[in-house]
């Protein structure tokens, strides 16, 4: 009797066993198909991604962010078209997206430093460094010292100001240049020879008359005794925008 109960508890014991085990070694359908492999243009994506930074340095970059653009879509549609075998959609989303970014933001970039940076061997100045000493009558001397540099030592100027009305609106290639917009002739005070400046395109440049601010540059020449009705500095410009 005893021994029928001790067979029966070993019997027992080898059926939790077998059952334990079969619980741990048994592979199920799911875990075969949990594993899916990273699409191929995935990673190609997120790395052109960032290095569309560099379309900030030069626009030749923008090379990056276009591949990057052409394969982040290729693999996002592959991957949509298998999502059971394919993975990777959200790293190929954040490469597009870098992408675009740094596309519009180096262009944006780049064709601000074209339009408003000035010219590295331009030296940038104002009408206030050109006023006269009002107590005295007398030119800064440092403007002096600039003029004879651009002059002798090919050194420019820049300087903004609002073109005065001209008799021609178009392919004009001299006139006045203040640190204010247009100001009636009958407006007090009287205007000084150095409050405006007379500037001369060289070369084949031209430009049509504008309202808002203009900036040229160019050699910087100073008339210490002008005439009246003369006017005290003259650029003649060779760059404008």
């Amino acid at each position: 009797m005893t021994d029928e109960k001790d067979k029966r508890k070993r019997n027992e014991f080898d059926d939790a066993l077998r059952g334990y085990y079969q619980d741990h070694d048994e592979v199920r359908p799911d875990e075969l198909t949990d594993y899916r492999s990273l699409a191929s243009e995935t990673v190609g994506a997120l790395i052109l991604g960032f290095l569309s930074a560099l379309t900030f340095i030069s626009i030749l970059f923008v090379i990056f962010p276009l591949m990057g653009i052409i394969i982040g879509v290729i693999a996002i549609r592959k991957i949509l078209n298998a999502p059971e075998v394919l993975s990777g959609l959200g790293i190929s989303s954040v490469g597009v997206i870098l992408c675009v970014v740094f596309a519009i933001g180096g262009l944006y970039y780049q064709y601000y430093v074209s339009s408003y940076e000035i010219p590295t061997n331009y030296r940038e100045i104002n009408f206030e460094f050109l006023a006269e000493d009002p107590r005295t009558g007398q030119i800064n001397p440092e403007v002096l010292l600039l003029a004879k540099s651009t002059q002798e030592e090919g050194v420019r100027v820049f300087i903004e100001g609002f073109m005065q009305p001209t008799r021609n609106m178009n392919n004009v290639t001299e006139f006045l240049i203040g640190a204010t917009p247009e100001r009636s002739k009958f407006a007090p005070p009287k205007p000084t020879k150095t409050e405006f400046i007379k500037v001369k395109l060289t070369g084949e440049l031209t430009t049509s008359y504008r309202s808002s601010l203009i900036g040229v540059g160019g050699i910087l020449y100073v008339n210490t005794n002008p005439d009246s009705g003369e006017l005290t500095y003259k650029i003649e410009a060779d760059f404008i925008r």
